[in-house]
């Protein structure tokens, strides 16, 4: 029996380019942070010690800490994965093709630009039911009251071939209730 997968993966360039951007700047701050304020600069929050000292350690700790956050992410796993057993988005939530009643295009009513995929469950107050404890449900449950589904998935950040997606589930949904 032929079963399709599909695997997404992270756009690696993106998220690395962040971090080193993020590395440096987390660097920056923290040479700043050693030579300490500088009482000749035009600067007030460069030569004020009050404003110096929290800033350039915020700076330091948000910049190396959401860079080391982004080298995390890229070692993880895969995102958006589908295959015989159901959805399985990044591990941590799986839905069985026969909770699925369907899956939809989606674009992000704010304008940003966010693309992704509904997936229209067919009992989504159970599905919230059963993921009360998970860290993610309150974001479900307001995605549930506003777009209608407590599963949302934004492929942005994402590289992956949309038409196998598609087909992978439409083969499982079967061809009427394809996207």
């Amino acid at each position: 029996m032929n079963y399709p997968t599909f695997t997404a993966d992270i756009a690696k360039g993106k998220v690395l380019l962040a971090s080193a951007f993020l590395l440096a700047l987390g660097i920056g701050c923290a040479y700043l942070l050693l030579r300490g304020p500088d009482p000749d600069s035009l600067r007030s929050f460069l030569r004020d010690p009050r404003i110096f000292y929290p800033m350039t350690a915020l700076g330091c700790v948000l910049g190396l800490g959401l860079a080391a956050l982004g080298a995390i992410k890229v070692r993880g796993g895969s995102p958006l994965k589908a295959g015989p057993e159901g959805l399985d988005l990044n591990g941590t939530i799986r839905i069985k093709w026969s909770d699925i009643a369907g899956v939809q295009a989606h674009a992000d009513i704010t304008g940003s630009g966010l693309r992704g995929y509904k997936i229209l469950l067919k009992d989504p107050e159970r599905f919230l039911a059963a993921h009360r404890d998970h860290r993610y449900y309150k974001r479900m449950a307001s995605t549930h009251s506003t777009v209608g589904t407590p599963v949302l998935v934004y492929t942005n950040g994402l590289r992956f071939d949309e038409r196998k997606f598609e087909q992978v589930v439409a083969h499982y949904l079967g061809v009427g209730n394809s996207l």
